[in-house]
């Protein structure tokens, strides 16, 4: 799927430490059954924290960076949502366009539903991390009081109500 949609691919070889490891053989199988180049695929052991930092290296040379223009209208894409107890819906969104700050209005753009924004941020590994802002290129998570998953589905676009994307 990801060489349908033209997306970057970083091949990896891990657990080259084990006695059995053959990474040329391995190289050689992902470039046969998935047509990739592994000529500078990385040989890692991630057990064993092997080569970690020419993985982290590679990726700003392989995958473009975000894109989008923190002026423009608000257009934040939702790619999940879940309800929680006491924040009630809370959004995961990836910022294409816009800002949005915590006390701004934002409207669900498929639903029409209106909501004020209470806090947004950044997803961690095991928390949520607010911010002030979360802009173009970024992404995060949104709360703003919704108290029902049908109000932030999959796949809508969040805009501001007072300076509405047009699409």
């Amino acid at each position: 799927l990801a060489l349908e949609h033209d997306l970057e691919i970083l091949p990896v070889v891990n657990k080259i430490d084990l006695p059995s490891a053959q990474p040329e053989v391995v190289k050689k199988e992902i470039e046969d059954v998935i047509g990739i180049d592994c000529e500078g695929a990385p040989l890692i052991s991630a057990k064993n924290g092997l080569n970690i930092e020419d993985v982290l290296e590679r990726i700003p040379e392989i995958v473009p960076p975000p894109q989008g223009d923190e002026s423009a209208p608000l257009k934040a894409l939702i790619f999940d949502s879940y309800y929680d107890a006491y924040k009630g819906v809370i959004a995961y969104v990836r910022i294409k366009e816009g800002s949005v700050h915590p006390g701004d209005t934002i409207r669900m753009m498929q639903v029409g539903s209106e909501f004020n924004v209470v806090e947004c941020g950044y997803l961690r590994a095991t928390s949520l991390e607010p911010s002030d802002c979360l802009a173009a290129g970024e992404v995060g998570y949104i709360t703003a009081s919704i108290k029902n998953v049908r109000d932030a589905m999959v796949g809508d676009t969040i805009t501001r109500a007072d300076a509405p994307a047009k699409e």
